[in-house]
């Protein structure tokens, strides 16, 4: 599976550390999108790591958009901690670079 709930997540503490680290095109998103929706309620903080993402399409930045703004409803966080080169690119041609926030900064 794609998804992993990392080692520094912390139930107690409401912080969830995600690591996607397959590719988020197309042919992935129902399946992650599924995993996700289980988590969900179990943390207020998301952290999501796309350190390992090697291809990335507009299905899986709107999948991150998507989780945004599911989770700024629910009056939850959410950071990107760290993403690959692909998803940085792709979030530039996007313009959405800055609306996605980033582990240290406000």
């Amino acid at each position: 599976m794609a998804l992993k709930i990392g080692q520094d997540s912390n139930k107690a503490k409401g912080l969830c550390h995600l690591v996607i680290d397959e590719d988020m095109t197309i042919y992935v998103i129902d399946q992650l999108k599924q995993e996700i929706s289980k988590i969900l309620g179990g943390y207020k903080r998301f952290e999501l790591d796309l350190s390992g993402i090697e291809e990335i399409d507009s299905a899986g930045i709107q999948l991150l958009l998507a989780l945004k703004g599911e989770l700024m409803q629910q009056q939850k966080s959410f950071k990107l901690s760290i993403a690959s080169t692909p998803v940085e690119s792709l979030l530039d041609t996007y313009g959405l670079a800055d609306w996605f926030e980033k582990r240290g900064e406000s």
